[in-house]
């Protein structure tokens, strides 16, 4: 007697097939909107990056007050601040060089400087795309090889602290409330240390050391 022949192999086939395809149609959509949803994100930080870049822009382009490093990404002073040795007052008998130019010109760089501020500010209040954006503002004091090693570091802090004081009581206040929540401010001293010294070619050279450097650093939060 025969037995029947099992046909169920192809119905069976068929189902696993169909089930395979849409387990593929269905992993391909999700990639996909993924895909999508990370381009989108990448293209909105780019935005804000773009956003900032200009912002910051006049004071990069601004070579009499200030100079971009643009290796080290930050912003020196470009007029040169010589104190006297040990010194660190903005006042006119601890500046060696030219006390009067020099803080006229500290007095203006601190104007353009909270100039920039104010327009982060604005742009920050009016462009949704930096809404999540503020920024950390770094003042730094460094100093030449003179002196001993670590009371070089805490002169240097002291300059800084001054400098900050200094456009303080010209009413160059960073730390103005309307500034909340965007401006981040500190104050530091490198002393001997950080990144772009001029090298020690000269004593003279070396004094060119005994400089200011300010950073200004973007903190950009969760984009949605």
């Amino acid at each position: 007697m025969k037995t029947k022949k099992d046909n169920s192999f192809w119905p069976s086939y068929t189902d696993l097939m169909t089930s395979l395809f849409f387990i593929m149609l269905v992993l391909y959509v999700l990639t996909y909107v993924r895909l999508n949803s990370t381009i989108k994100l990448q293209k909105e930080k780019l935005a804000i990056i773009e956003a900032v870049e200009q912002n910051l822009k006049p004071l990069k382009q601004d070579n009499i007050l200030f100079k971009y490093e643009k290796k080290y990404k930050r912003f020196v002073l470009a007029f040169d601040v010589k104190f006297k040795s040990g010194k660190f007052l903005l006042k006119h008998d601890e500046i060696e060089i030219d006390p009067e130019g020099t803080l006229k010109n500290i007095n203006l760089a601190g104007k353009k400087l909270l100039q920039t501020i104010d327009k982060l500010n604005f742009e920050r209040e009016n462009n949704s795309k930096l809404s999540n954006v503020s920024y950390l503002v770094i003042i730094s004091g460094y100093a030449s090889i003179k002196g001993r090693f670590f009371d070089n570091y805490d002169l240097s802090y002291h300059r800084a602290l001054h400098l900050w004081d200094y456009w303080k009581f010209n009413n160059i206040n960073f730390e103005d409330p309307k500034y909340e929540g965007l401006i981040d401010l500190q104050i530091a001293g490198n002393g001997l240390g950080g990144t772009g010294r001029i090298p020690y070619t000269s004593e003279f050279e070396d004094e060119k050391n005994q400089r200011f450097i300010i950073q200004i650093v973007p903190k950009i939060g969760n984009t949605n």
